[in-house]
């Protein structure tokens, strides 16, 4: 039983370390293991509820939800880890007074205490042994505090920097059509000044998102800040330009790209819906005097696999959130 419990609890603390590192930075295929199962849940219902409501407001908050659920999971895989170490031995966990070896409760009660780093409260280990054990579990819980809040930090830079690219992309345009007219030169578009603005930002994001998986958690409930529709918005206006407008060769518009589909990749599975994602009509564009290619070159080329997968998977994800794909991402076209 004694070993038994030491091999239980020694596991389960593995397992949560391993689980809490690898969960909140992408290490491993067994990344958050425990905790990505018990996020998801918060996620899916908080996702469901701003759908249902029509109330984006909770899209400000879920990011902090799926924080503070990876937290609760990983303080209690530790704190429960050590109980079942400390319960293997009646030497373990004794009384400061008395030294009265500990009942159940207590000793549970000791792992907690010591876990969250406040010290040994009533009880004390009772050989040197426990003592050097308890020194890895005060340990353990101060490095997971640590880690923490070096995460936070980090996140908080990167949720900035999505921010001021949405932005940057929304000034540009109130949608795909808006920003081709405004990069027009003649019968051509040039989208190079925008490009060389957020190619950079676009890709420091994208790989941000490719390390940091609980990013895809934050958003903002304003459309306007809104990193997704951004995104989506851009993707959609680069589709246009590659496929049915002159000026699509410009060699930071393949930078864009590979951002883009480096966001793509990393999003999570499932969601509202697997709508096809219509091809956009170049109608607009030859009313305002550019010069496109034709209804059927256009079509044959959004529908290209590649191209359907990157739109589909962009739109699931605008519509999952609660926005709209033709009111936030075309602004009603």
């Amino acid at each position: 039983m004694t070993v038994l419990l030491i091999l239980a609890g020694g596991l389960l603390v593995v397992i949560t370390t391993t689980d809490a590192i690898g969960g909140f930075f992408r290490i491993g295929a067994s990344a958050g293991l425990l905790t990505r199962p018990v996020e998801d849940l918060v996620s899916k219902v908080v996702l469901w509820w701003v759908r249902r409501s029509g109330n984006r407001r909770q899209l400000n908050l879920l990011g902090a939800y799926c924080v503070a659920t990876r937290t609760v999971v990983s303080v209690t895989g530790l704190w429960i880890g050590w109980s079942l170490i400390y319960m293997s031995s009646p030497e373990a966990v004794v009384t400061a007074t008395s030294e009265i070896a500990a009942e159940t409760l207590e000793r549970f009660y000791f792992a907690g205490y010591t876990v969250s780093t406040l010290g040994l409260g009533d009880f004390k280990p009772g050989n040197d042994t426990w003592r050097l054990v308890t020194t890895v579990t005060s340990l353990s819980g101060f490095m997971f505090l640590t880690f923490l809040v070096s995460f936070l930090v980090t996140i908080s830079s990167q949720i900035s920097q999505r921010r001021s690219l949405a932005m940057i992309i929304t000034a540009a345009g109130d949608g795909p059509y808006a920003i081709l007219d405004r990069y027009r030169q003649d019968d051509a578009v040039d989208l190079s000044p925008l490009l060389s603005m957020i190619a950079l930002p676009l890709i420091k994001t994208a790989e941000a998102s490719t390390n940091l998986p609980l990013l895809h958690r934050f958003h903002s409930a304003d459309t306007i800040a809104s990193y997704a529709v951004a995104i989506a918005r851009l993707d959609e206006t680069l589709t246009i330009l590659e496929h049915g407008c002159k000026g699509g060769e410009h060699p930071q518009i393949a930078l864009a790209r590979h951002g883009i589909d480096m966001i793509v990749d990393t999003l999570p599975d499932g969601g509202r819906n697997q709508d096809e994602a219509a091809s956009p009509s170049l109608a607009p564009l030859r009313k305002s005097g550019l010069d496109c290619a034709s209804d059927e070159e256009f079509d044959r080329a959004t529908s290209e696999e590649s191209v359907r997968y990157r739109r589909n998977r962009l739109k699931n994800m605008v519509e999952t959130l609660g926005f709209s794909w033709y009111r936030d991402v075309y602004r009603g076209l």
